[in-house]
């Protein structure tokens, strides 16, 4: 079922997971990982492509697992970054063929590992590929993009980042999932700008819990999301306790997750890690408040 009919029923809950990087760890290691997902019931898992360096390959065979093994739908990442045509044809026609029907259409990160020279590419904006995609494959698939409540690091502004967003959407784009944030105020802030801007389409707060202090540094790095300074005082109090930090991380989530659920958000999605262990502890928290919310 295409995601983009099942937000018309109902909130969404969903869980984002990475194949691994080694080839012979991916069934093994993944197929727990879902199965312990499963038991929460998510409308969709989506699958990363350039995650700890794997190949488009595995995200092809994990999301085919996923819609062969679990009752989630997969939601298959897709970049622009050393993306032709004809190499899109090939990674749709593979989909459709395992009955995948969402992707999630991103630029994608550059390659850390070239240095000089150009990289061949048919779309510059993933908003080119979303656009290409509903030509060629005239709605086989629904897709999905990227929002960033605190905007791209690229962006000038806020108010550019939307009107990024908004020709995101024009592009055939039918949901959004948000980057990580920790301070719901900023994502309160981004979706009154957003509707403004006219963005209609549902739009799901990406939630990523932190459990160590390297983690929050990084992200901090990586995003240049803004840090609750409870939140951060915790950590620097805490940073070489890796029980606390744990606690810690679960209590801030578990609040975040139900201060969104309280205010109708269109869904939550939650950016796992694959720590499938402490994604159980954090829906077991807030389980009475988000069986009544997902339902």
């Amino acid at each position: 079922m295409k995601i983009s009919e099942i937000l018309t029923r109902k909130k969404t809950l969903s869980f984002e997971i990475f194949p691994p990087k080694r080839e012979d760890e991916t069934f093994t290691l993944i197929s727990e990982t879902i199965k312990q997902m499963d038991s929460w019931s998510p409308d969709f898992i989506s699958v990363t492509y350039g995650a700890l360096g794997n190949t488009l390959s595995n995200t092809t065979k994990v999301a085919r697992y996923i819609k062969e093994n679990s009752k989630a739908e997969p939601l298959a990442h897709i970049t622009c970054v050393a993306s032709t045509t004809a190499k899109v044809d090939e990674v749709c026609s593979e989909l459709k063929e395992y009955g995948v029907e969402n992707l999630l259409t991103l630029r994608g990160d550059m390659p850390k590992n070239i240095v000089e020279g150009p990289i061949l590419s048919d779309f510059k904006h993933a908003s080119d590929l979303a656009r290409y995609i509903g030509w060629k494959w005239n709605g086989v698939f629904s897709m999905a993009g990227a929002c960033y409540p605190e905007k791209h690091p690229e962006a000038p502004n806020l108010s550019t980042d939307i009107e990024y967003m908004k020709i995101k959407q024009d592009s055939g784009m039918e949901f959004f999932n948000s980057q990580l944030f920790f301070d719901n105020e900023v994502f309160y802030h981004f979706l009154l700008k957003a509707r403004k801007a006219g963005i209609t389409v549902p739009i799901i707060p990406g939630i990523m819990p932190v459990t160590n202090y390297a983690q929050l540094d990084r992200m901090i790095q990586i995003t240049g999301c803004n840090v609750p300074i409870k939140l951060w005082n915790y950590f620097d109090r805490y940073k070489d306790d890796k029980a606390a930090l744990e606690e810690i991380g679960l209590i801030f989530t578990s609040y975040q997750i139900l201060d969104l659920i309280s205010n109708d958000v269109d869904g939550i999605h939650i950016y796992s890690m694959n720590k499938s262990g402490f994604i159980n502890r954090l829906m077991e928290n807030i389980s009475y408040i988000a069986t009544e919310f997902f339902k």
